[in-house]
This record gives C-alpha cells, structure tokens and sequence, in this order.
C-alpha cells in the first residue's frame, strides 16, 4: 500500500489582485512541485484544505501516513510574541490550522516535514521565534530570495552535525534553493539543528524525540532533477511508509 500523504493548502483570499478567474471567493491551491515529490517518491498526495478547528486538523491526521506543510506566506509574528515588524501576507487561519497538524501529526506519530514556510511554522509550533526579514536582521546575509523573474537562487548549505541529512545526501555540504526572507530565530524545544547556510541562516532541523519530524528551508521539491533531493523525498516516504 502506498502512504498518503497530506499536503497543506496555500490560500488564495476572495480581493487577491493577482487572480483574474473566480473572483470574490477563497481558493486553496498547492504548486504541482509538491504533488510531483510525493507521487515520484511513492506516496499519495491528498491536498489539505484549510479548516481552522483541532477537530478538522486531527481528523484529516487519523487518514494520513504523514503530512507536509508547504511553503508560503509570512507566520503571523503574534504566535511568537512579537509584534509585526517586517512580516508579509500574514493569514492567522491557516497559520493555526497548520499548527494543529504539528500537534495531531506528533501526537499520533505522523511523519511530518516541514518545507521553507513549513519550517517557520513547525519551529512556531515548538515555542520557536523567527528572524522577521533576514537581510536587516542578521549582518552579511547572503541573498535567499528567488529572483523577480522566477529564476533560481543557490547557495551552499553545510550540515553541521551527524544525521540522516548526512547519510543522505553523503556530503556535509550540499547546494540548495533559497526563496525565503524569514528564518528561524530561536529553535524550539526539542529542536535539533542539523543544517546552516554559510551565513549562519537555519536550513534544516529535527526533533529527535519523534519518529519523523524535520524541516529544511530550502524546497527540495523544486529540485527534482537532483538525485539526493529525490532520495530525500523517498526517505521521508518510507519514513510515512512505517506508521
């Protein structure tokens, strides 16, 4: 039997400007990238629309083998006590609903991975902060943003202790796409850092308590001519594979 795999939802709200087909009404939608690194690696993807309540987040949670917490906008700063300095797009529904999946996936012990947004708010859900915008808060930052024409943005990421990472990928440094203007600050409890930029910048942690709970901050699944970041989607699939 293949492992399902649920795939948090972006949100596309009824006034969003970009959108020129059904207007006036919410849309949840996922890039096919995180579709197409499910399916390659094995698994089932099912989209998970955002539904605020525990009740919602750890039904879904009891039909899944494991879930992803996709990419998108800025968590709401309030969820770690800050006020909103430099955060962006900010949406309080699905940051919570997200959070609850954290909860159900670790409560019923659900492989979990976090990608680039999924990262911030798996690190929210352990008592973690972030830095609210990288380049005027940490000094020397490289750029991590992906270019205005889409193009992508590399740089070297070094894996900073022994790990599954490390088996991996069979190199304590690997080249990673960066689309990102938020990173941890402060990891949360029980978090382990496995992996930094080479400017100190958070790129992937885990809790070693868990089954399978980790995150990266680069998107691997944007990186699907790369065989290591397709063996890293198989692992997290075996990994599902096991509940």
């Amino acid at each position: 039997m293949k492992p399902i795999i649920g795939v948090s939802a972006n949100m596309s709200l009824p006034d969003d400007e970009k959108r020129t087909f059904s207007k006036g009404t919410a849309l949840h939608l996922i890039q096919e990238d995180y579709i197409r690194f499910v399916t390659n690696a094995g698994g089932i993807p099912i989209l998970l629309p955002i539904v605020n309540n525990p009740e919602s987040a750890e039904g879904m949670m009891n039909r899944l083998d494991g879930v992803i917490i996709t990419g998108g906008p800025d968590v709401d700063p309030a969820l770690y006590n800050e006020e909103n300095t430099n955060s962006l797009g900010v949406y309080l529904e699905r940051d919570g609903f997200e959070i609850e999946l954290v909860k159900s996936a670790r409560k019923m012990d659900k492989a979990l991975l976090g990608v680039c947004r999924g990262c911030q708010i798996i690190n929210t859900a352990f008592g973690g902060s972030l830095y609210q915008d990288i380049p005027t808060s940490i000094e020397g930052a490289l750029l991590h943003t992906r270019a205005e024409s889409g193009e992508e943005t590399y740089h070297q990421t070094k894996l900073i202790c022994n790990s599954v990472l490390e088996d991996i990928f069979d190199s304590n440094e690997i080249k990673t796409n960066s689309s990102h203007h938020q990173s941890v600050k402060e990891p949360g409890v029980e978090l382990t850092i496995l992996a930094k930029a080479l400017d100190g910048v958070v790129e992937a942690f885990q809790c070693l308590d868990d089954r399978c709970t980790i995150a990266v901050q680069w998107h691997p699944e944007r990186m699907h001519d790369d065989p290591k970041q397709q063996a890293f989607a198989k692992w997290f699939i075996r990994q599902a594979n096991n509940t």
